[in-house]
């Protein structure tokens, strides 16, 4: 193997540092009337709990890939930080950013979505899932929380969108704000993950969820391994390929296996659930 001479190492690794420095000099815009200062500590999932001990886990799970953090100084008195949580993908980063929000939250047009609180403006941009923050509670900091939010997100040039499987829940009675993705675990089960749901207001508590796999032959594999966890007289099947059980820890669910995806309601067996999940049914045939 040819080595290298230490001429040429150092200049890759003076190369590589300032390709790092501008890589981070890159994410954060200036800000007229701001003074910037990144931080030079970039967080992995190596060294996430260094920074956020008790959340670290939930963001692990959602494919987190790195966090870079800056702050934005207008006076001695007034200073905003900004962090962003950069995961694999948009989908990863709506995941995090769904487990989150409430829907009793001030809900604004920036990025995809984001919300405004007292000394806070957190929001979705492509993979970045996105937190401004200051200790500050006058008007000028609540004003400079939006002002840097919104050069973030013409620096970031990032698609507003949605995943895609969110259009396929039905309309009707649906609660704003209150779809999520669940990466892991979903129902405690741990066959069943990337799981999209929706709640529902029609006074039953319903629940809908999409399960999408990588083949029919996997979605099916993973539906028998269900249902052998499940005591048989809880479980039906009728002939239009609809199966009703009963789970010990989650109650009554009824769902449809459709090509690539599992598709359900939890919560009441009647009518309603029925109408839901058929609509459901019919509009994920039409989702990519």
């Amino acid at each position: 193997m040819r080595m290298l001479s230490a001429q040429t190492a150092v200049l890759l690794l003076v190369c590589c540092s300032v390709t790092g420095a501008q890589t981070r000099e890159s994410l954060f815009p200036e800000v007229k009337g701001w003074k910037l200062t990144i931080e030079e500590n970039v967080y992995t999932p190596n060294n996430l709990w260094d920074v956020i001990d008790g959340a670290a886990d939930l963001f692990l799970e959602y494919n987190f890939v790195d966090l870079h953090i800056a702050r934005y100084q207008k006076s001695a008195d007034l200073e905003i930080k900004v962090e962003l949580y950069r995961h694999k993908s948009a989908v990863d980063a709506f995941g995090m950013y769904s487990q989150e929000r409430y829907p009793d939250y001030h809900f604004i047009d920036l990025g995809t979505q984001g919300y405004v609180e007292k000394g806070t403006v957190n929001f979705l941009c492509g993979e970045y899932y996105i937190k401004i923050s200051t200790v500050q509670s006058e008007l000028a900091a609540q004003d400079g929380l939006m002002t840097i939010g919104g050069s973030l997100e013409k620096r970031l040039k990032r698609m507003k969108s949605w995943p895609s499987l969110i259009a396929a829940f039905p309309t009707k009675g649906k609660q704003a704000n209150m779809e999520q993705y669940v990466a892991r675990n979903f129902l405690g089960y741990s066959f069943f993950n990337n799981v999209f749901t929706a709640s529902y207001n029609d006074g039953s508590g319903l629940k809908a969820f999409i399960i999408r796999f990588g083949s029919p032959d996997e979605a099916s594999k993973t539906v028998d391994t269900y249902l052998a966890t499940l005591p048989k007289e809880g479980t039906s099947k009728t002939d239009g390929g609809r199966f009703r059980v009963r789970d010990p820890h989650n109650g009554v669910i009824t769902f449809i296996l459709n090509q690539n995806d599992i598709c359900g309601v939890l919560g009441a067996e009647d009518k309603i659930s029925e109408t839901l999940l058929t609509e459901l049914g019919r509009r994920l045939a039409g989702v990519q």
